[in-house]
């Protein structure tokens, strides 16, 4: 036997039908989100872990591109490397190798050879890890990365860059048309200890379904808190 009844008021259902609407608009917007950064993450493993392509594809949409698998040879431009601070494995500081690559088709790529600690991040000091000669290459493209607002400015002049200004780069030295994308160079057993390769890391953030779950829990909470308002109890029968 129930001791209340429910009579909704005009005001709180005013208010409580939009913020209702939105609630559960935006918990549908975060699962149709979800289900496209699923098929996104599918997408650059698919990409990541295919066989290499053997050429640089023709620029296009470069969201296209990202993560895709690449095989070029060449040679490196050793004298033109530039270095980039990243902390490394171990949460070193460090550098990571941007250096130029001229492929035997003659196209221009800055490849990202991998890392340093920080004390060899001159070359003098790890004369070991110059390829001056022909090489394969194996890696993934990536775009280039936009500087954050409260990040410092590169020095070029002092080969200190903070961010992947890839046009930055190419009128550092003068490269002319280069490839607009990096390419991430993949780990060789052959190579020394350094550089660090394999600097592509697949951490895709993917919280959309807390988001949904969130939207969803709050819809109800309100529904819940309307109800209990609009809850008189009964008033007792006089005999």
């Amino acid at each position: 036997m129930s001791f209340y009844n429910f009579k909704p008021q005009f005001w709180p259902t005013i208010m409580t039908i939009p913020i209702l609407i939105l609630l559960l608009y935006l918990g549908n917007w975060q699962v149709e989100r979800l289900e496209w950064k699923l098929g996104l993450i599918k997408q650059i493993e698919t990409r990541a872990f295919m066989d290499p392509i053997r050429i640089l594809p023709e620029k296009s949409n470069l969201d296209d591109l990202e993560y895709l698998s690449v095989q070029i040879t060449g040679r490196f431009n050793n004298k033109q490397e530039m270095t980039l601070y990243s902390v490394g494995p171990n949460g070193e500081a460090g550098y990571d190798l941007y250096t130029p690559f001229t492929s035997n088709d003659g196209k221009i790529i800055i490849v990202n050879r991998g890392w340093v600690p920080e004390r060899i991040k001159d070359q003098v000091s790890r004369l070991e890890t110059i390829k001056d000669f022909e090489h394969t290459v194996t890696g993934l493209l990536r775009k280039p990365s936009i500087k954050l607002w409260y990040g410092p400015e590169n020095e070029p002049q002092n080969n200190n860059w903070f961010y992947g200004d890839l046009d930055g780069m190419a009128r550092t030295y003068s490269l002319g048309a280069v490839y607009p994308m990096y390419l991430y160079a993949a780990v060789d057993d052959h190579d020394p200890v350094f550089p660090v390769a394999g600097r592509t890391e697949f951490n895709i953030v993917n919280n959309h379904l807390d988001y949904a779950l969130t939207w969803y829990g709050l819809a109800i909470v309100l529904l819940v808190i309307y109800v209990i308002f609009c809850r008189q109890p009964k008033k007792a029968n006089n005999l």
